[in-house]
């Protein structure tokens, strides 16, 4: 009689694990109203102490450990804004990994600037400081790091190499909202740290990104590129470059404000039961957790990736073992590991009207990232971060479907 869901078996989960996302409460719906009955719905409508906006921006900085904060619409648009302020020109050379959501490479695209994709470090699925070394050019002018999946990168071996080189650092850091970096937040340890406050993250407001920085002179080009090019301190209708309307609205920020009061608990939360997850995927053969580097003190991911060896489950493939928890309750992914190189904008050239000077991009249908590839073919299961805001019980749940499908393997041959 089989005993895996997937054959007719009793599944091992049937209830929801951790908790719903988004979620919000009446703090959300208060700053919603006194948004609405205040009349000044976008950020130049109040100073820095009623603001929304600028009451977020300040607080989120802090909370990542930077002094400044500005508040954009969108992730995507959040590391536009960043190159712009680095100084980006047509041509320029911008090393990104493999493994990353697309926008960390189109960003780079739409300011002119050529993303040079490079292979991850099959340890930790971060970017792989060796082959951002390998990648560098004459051409080259920063690294831009995802803390992929909101684990840290190995930003001691990159800022090296950056200093060694004169290159500039934008902490792509969509998934690391609270994630800590040798005890320093993610997002203030380069030049300029950029988040996604999208749907789906740790930190969101439906749509929304911030950059955050160390760097006062930094600080101010960030500001002006957001605010169609003005300068803090000066006349509101004196503009000094050309730059676009970037800014967040005080919608966007009430409900922001609300979920940055939780995020120090929530980190914490999914911190704690993923270690919880990680001491038990080590006793289940054929599965292992991302070990963690000594540099990481604290991972509030945005998904969760832990590796499966086919074989030791007896030869099934990655997809096979996918479809086995999930009949057992338990849903997995990829995340973002499938190399984004291999998107028909890049392997079929569909940058549009884009400027690039006297550089062009590489043939990207040529560019090799192996460690990327075999990890989303046939290793990386990603699973998402509001399973791991309940209790160890909910941990319990996934190892137990893990090690079920595990001693019934010969089911899946």
């Amino acid at each position: 009689m089989a005993k895996l869901a997937i054959n007719g078996g009793l599944k091992v989960i049937d209830r929801q694990l951790g908790k719903d996302w988004p979620i919000f409460d009446g703090t959300e719906r208060a700053n919603l109203l006194e948004v609405l009955e205040s009349g000044k719905w976008w950020r130049g409508g109040g100073d820095a102490e009623t603001s929304k906006v600028a009451l977020f921006e300040q607080g989120f900085a802090a909370f990542q450990d930077a002094k400044h904060g500005v508040a954009i619409t969108n992730g995507t648009q959040a590391i536009e804004c960043a190159l712009k302020a680095i100084g980006i020109r047509p041509g320029d050379e911008v090393i990104c990994p493999a493994a990353t959501f697309v926008a960390t490479a189109t960003a780079c695209i739409l300011v002119n600037a050529i993303p040079i994709i490079v292979d991850i470090d099959p340890a930790n699925y971060q970017i792989s400081p060796a082959a951002v070394e390998a990648a560098i050019t004459d051409r080259t002018v920063g690294i831009l790091p995802v803390h992929y999946g909101g684990y840290p990168a190995d930003m001691a071996s990159l800022q090296e190499i950056a200093d060694r080189h004169g290159l500039w650092i934008i902490e792509d850091s969509a998934h690391a909202h609270g994630s800590t970096w040798n005890g320093q937040g993610c997002g203030s340890i380069g030049d300029i740290g950029c988040f996604s406050l999208q749907m789906g993250k740790t930190l969101t407001s439906g749509e929304g990104g911030i950059c955050i920085t160390n760097d006062d002179e930094l600080a101010e080009k960030l500001f002006s590129f957001h605010h169609i090019g003005r300068f803090p301190g000066r006349p509101f209708y004196e503009h000094h470059i050309v730059a676009s309307n970037l800014r967040m609205t005080e919608w966007q920020a009430a409900v922001a404000l609300g979920g940055l009061e939780r995020l120090e608990e929530q980190a914490n939360t999914r911190d704690s039961n993923a270690k919880y997850l990680e001491a038990g995927l080590r006793e289940i053969d054929g599965v292992s957790p991302i070990e963690r580097d000594e540099w990481v003190t604290r991972w509030n991911f945005y998904f969760y990736h832990f590796k499966f060896q086919s074989e030791d489950f007896g030869g099934i493939s990655r997809q096979r073992f996918v479809e086995a928890l999930a009949a057992e309750g338990l849903g997995g992914g990829s995340g973002h590991l499938a190399p984004i190189q291999k998107n028909p904008l890049f392997t079929d050239r569909n940058w549009g009207p884009a400027c690039f000077g006297d550089n062009e991009p590489p043939d990207y249908a040529k560019v090799e990232t192996p460690e990327a590839d075999r990890i989303a073919a046939t290793e990386g299961i990603s699973v998402t971060h509001r399973l791991f805001l309940g209790g160890t019980e909910d941990m319990d749940l996934m190892l137990e479907a893990i090690a079920k499908v595990r001693e019934n393997v010969g089911e899946l041959q």
